[in-house]
């Protein structure tokens, strides 16, 4: 007999023996655990199954749960202690899919519609029932996910996945966070398809965004998605019979939870498209429009857009209200009454500024001078040097020579004949298209260079200006094919090829061509000996050109066979 089979009669043997036994003897569970853990404690070993049961999955909320109002639920893990007088049970116990506890040899607790108080009170009665003199502890340790439903016309409407401490404003991020992600993939799965070929508008829409972005340092609106129209004030909560109001807006700026409530299981939200809206101006902390809510008054209107400005005239708010398309009225009201003023759709509610009748005549100061900040002017009478005498004049480090002025209002007017332009392809761009591009490059919107040596501080400064005095850093860069390019200490006298060698000397593939680029007008000149160097200007050393021989005589044949080929066309319509 081989040792294979007698090990399946051993098998077989012992089979037979345990189904035997079953039938006189009970097995006592609570004697196999109590067993299982002596094994645990004398192989110091924990089972990967407890340190499964164990693990606690992270979560960020924002408070404390409060026993009373959390609502538990399936896939809610607890922490189940009892200590009797000689053994002690731990559980780690989820509750069902069905709503239902099992706590092993007690029992079954149902769990449908309990908050956190009333289940543990349940697992307590229950385990009592089985053994009164027993210390009973639980907790809630992981708390479940589940799915919710967002209704609404937008792309990505549908289930996401959420948590009993997860707030609407959480769920908001997340829609948006989603519909980024999925454009993402879009726009990759095309670039995929396409051989990663970008098609030249999609190339020529990102050249007017990057150029807005990058330069101008403001994003354009080109085209609204309908994740951009989505309410933030309007959103309703369907929980059960109830419908609860959410308002985004009126929370953020007053921090009532009220306004963005705990989302629960089986809530249906529903997030509608903006509808109307509302406009407040003057001294107020962030003029706009805003999104109308109904049965919201004057006051909640000058709420959500950031309160009253500390120099408005509180007495003399003016609403100008449409009464139907063509009429509209006006009629001023003082902020305590503003709070009894029912709010209209459309509203245009004006806050002006106490004793000051061109209250958006303000300059702002920036960079080296004694007290940067923001200061009222006369229109047509202020000039540049004056806002410097005000701001304490400059610190030692300033560059008087480079003070720079730009208008936050202009910046923000889009360039229509740079958008025109960049939307060509630039092979069928003019000789002047491309030189606007390149001046409008090299010039920001609405700005303007000034030096204090040319006596331009007698500038007169607009409403909205921002006044920048850089710090003086005497330096030159040197670029291009040098050995160590890079910036180097300015020094009155020093002419270009001194900088030249403390950037190491040219290189071997350098050009016989230098030029310089001067930091005052930003245009590249050829570099002439004994140039005067300013500081800030850069030295310019190209490389050689590179150009295939072989490439260049494959051109010269083609354009010769081209012109041949013309001359052999006309003939034969001469001769025939």
């Amino acid at each position: 007999m081989t040792k294979v089979m007698k090990v399946i009669i051993k098998l077989i043997a012992l089979l037979v023996y345990i189904s035997g036994s079953s039938k006189t003897q009970t097995l006592d569970l609570n004697s196999l655990r109590l067993a299982q853990k002596q094994i645990s404690k004398s192989t110091g070993t924990t089972s990967a199954i407890t340190k499964t049961g164990r693990r606690q999955d992270r979560f960020i909320i924002d408070k404390p749960i409060d026993p009373n109002e959390y609502y538990v639920g399936p896939g809610d893990q607890f922490n189940i202690n009892i200590i009797s007088s000689n053994e002690t049970f731990d559980h780690s116990l989820t509750i069902s899919p069905s709503g239902r506890l099992l706590i092993p040899s007690v029992g079954i607790v149902d769990c449908n519609q309990l908050t956190l108080k009333q289940l543990i009170n349940e697992i307590k009665k229950e385990i009592r029932s089985w053994n009164k003199n027993v210390k009973i502890n639980v907790e809630l340790e992981v708390i479940r996910q589940f799915r919710v439903l967002v209704s609404g016309q937008f792309t990505n409407a549908g289930y996401f996945i959420v948590t009993p401490m997860t707030r609407v404003s959480d769920l908001f991020e997340q829609i948006i966070s989603d519909f980024n992600q999925r454009k993402k993939d879009s726009f990759s799965t095309r670039g995929s398809e396409s051989g990663n070929n970008d098609t030249f508008g999609m190339r020529s829409r990102l050249a007017v965004d990057d150029f807005y972005k990058r330069k101008l340092g403001i994003a354009q609106d080109i085209e609204k998605s309908d994740i951009d129209l989505l309410s933030k004030r309007n959103i309703i909560v369907l929980r059960g019979d109830k419908s609860i109001e959410v308002d985004l807006e009126k929370f953020k700026v007053t921090g009532d939870v009220l306004h963005n409530p705990y989302i629960q299981q089986n809530d249906i939200i529903k997030i509608p498209y903006k509808n109307r809206s509302f406009t407040v101006k003057g001294g107020i902390q962030k003029p706009g429009d805003y999104e109308f809510k109904a049965k919201d008054s004057i006051a909640d209107a000058l709420l959500i857009a950031g309160g009253l400005h500390s120099d408005s005239n509180i007495d003399s708010i003016r609403i100008t209200r449409s009464s139907s398309e063509r009429d509209s009225e006006s009629f001023y009201i003082s902020f305590e009454q503003s709070k009894n003023y029912e709010l209209f759709p459309e509203d245009h509610i004006m806050v002006p500024y106490f004793d000051n009748e061109n209250p958006h005549n303000i300059v702002e100061i920036i960079g080296e001078v004694k007290y940067p900040g923001s200061y009222p002017i006369i229109t047509g009478a202020t000039t540049i040097n004056d806002i410097i005498i005000e701001a304490g004049g400059f610190l030692p480090n300033a560059d008087s020579s480079k003070i720079y002025v730009n208008n936050s209002t202009i910046i923000k007017i889009p360039d229509r004949e740079l958008e025109r332009i960049l939307l060509k392809d630039g092979l069928n761009r003019s000789i002047e298209e491309k030189a606007y591009v390149k001046a409008r490059i090299r010039t920001e919107k609405g700005a303007l260079e000034i030096s204090s040596r040319n006596n331009q501080n007698s500038h007169l400064v607009n409403g909205d200006d921002i006044i920048f005095v850089p710090r003086d850093f005497p330096y030159v860069e040197v670029i291009g094919s040098i050995l160590s390019p890079g910036r180097y200490p300015f020094s009155l006298g020093n002419k270009a090829n001194d900088y030249i060698k403390m950037a190491g000397g040219i290189s071997k593939n350098a050009s016989r061509k230098k030029f310089i680029v001067k930091s005052t007008t930003g245009q590249r000149l050829i570099l002439r000996r004994n140039q005067n160097i300013e500081s800030g200007d850069i030295i310019f050393v190209p490389d050689k050109l590179e150009y295939n021989r072989w490439y260049a005589a494959k051109e010269l044949i083609s354009a010769i066979g081209q012109v041949i080929l013309l001359f052999v066309y006309i003939q034969t319509i001469v001769t025939s």
